[in-house]
């Protein structure tokens, strides 16, 4: 695939409140990149300078990363992890694969980790029966307004409905939060996740939507810190990641609407890249080499 274009990045858009210095672009006139996705945006996280974006403010449906707001609206409840809950016939929903059936019995941390590792909607639907019937999504709009997240609304916890929608600029904010809690951090790490049906004594094995995982983006001079992945026919395919750097720097890419779901990885790997090989940091002398 082709990464490169004539089109730069537009460095008009406002910047966060720079808290450290920001990166500094090696040449102004290198080119900007060819992405198949209708909204783009990455931020520096330690200064909050935006060093590419893409129709970053475009409020647009956001697929599974609706289950990171999700995923916080619960940890706000502060759960009992251990906990038993029974998966209900309202829980089930269409996409994607089903890990759980109605009358399943599931320790709430699996059902959690399940919705982030694999992508459930059934785990979504449940953990918003259990933990506030008929009012969680009021409860995610409310988080997302303490957030300042302007152009973000939820009608569903799973991320199924079209109307789940947000911005690049405003997703940024929700990586922010959400990969700052270890609980979630942690789901994104793992590769598989095994967990028991316990009233049936099934073992299950799940695996995880973000192909980031077994990448380069995740060796050597990269470490994925958190991702979350999202798919709907209305969008495309969606990708909210941060990422640190060889030198320890961070990033946070949020993508939205790639064509297809190789265009998402492709185009992560190549945007993580660029931004790596075009910026110093005011702590490095040289350019960053990535692999």
């Amino acid at each position: 695939m082709n990464f490169f274009s004539d089109k730069m990045a537009d460095f008009s858009y406002p910047q966060a409140a720079v808290q450290s210095p920001a990166p500094q672009r090696i040449a102004n006139n290198s080119l900007g990149l060819k992405t198949t996705a209708k909204s783009i945006l990455i931020i520096d996280d330690e200064s909050g300078a935006i060093l590419y974006e893409k129709n970053s403010r475009a409020s647009l449906p956001i697929a599974s990363l609706t289950k990171l707001m999700t995923a916080l609206v619960v940890l706000d409840a502060k759960p009992d992890w251990e906990e038993t809950i029974a998966i209900a016939k309202k829980d089930q929903r269409e996409g994607n694969i089903v890990y759980l059936l109605p009358g399943d019995e599931v320790k709430i941390k699996d059902v959690f980790n399940l919705m982030l590792v694999a992508s459930s909607n059934e785990a979504a639907a449940a953990l918003a029966r259990v933990f506030s019937a008929g009012r969680f999504t009021a409860l995610m709009n409310q988080k997302a307004e303490a957030l300042g997240l302007a152009d973000t609304y939820f009608s569903d916890s799973a991320g199924l409905d079209p109307a789940n929608v947000s911005s690049a600029k405003d997703l940024v904010k929700l990586a922010k939060a959400a990969f700052e809690r270890p609980e979630i951090i942690s789901a994104g790490e793992q590769e598989i996740y095994d967990f028991e049906i316990l009233n049936r004594k099934r073992e299950v094995r799940a695996k995880s939507t973000d192909q980031l995982l077994s990448s380069f983006l995740n060796r050597g001079d990269y470490q994925i810190i958190g991702a979350k992945t999202g798919y709907l026919a209305d969008i495309g395919y969606c990708l909210l990641l941060k990422i640190k750097l060889a030198g320890g720097q961070s990033l946070t890419l949020a993508l939205l609407g790639a064509k297809t779901t190789l265009d998402r990885w492709q185009e992560a790997k190549g945007l993580v890249e660029w931004a790596g090989r075009n910026y110093v940091w005011p702590d490095k002398q040289d350019k960053f080499s990535a692999r």
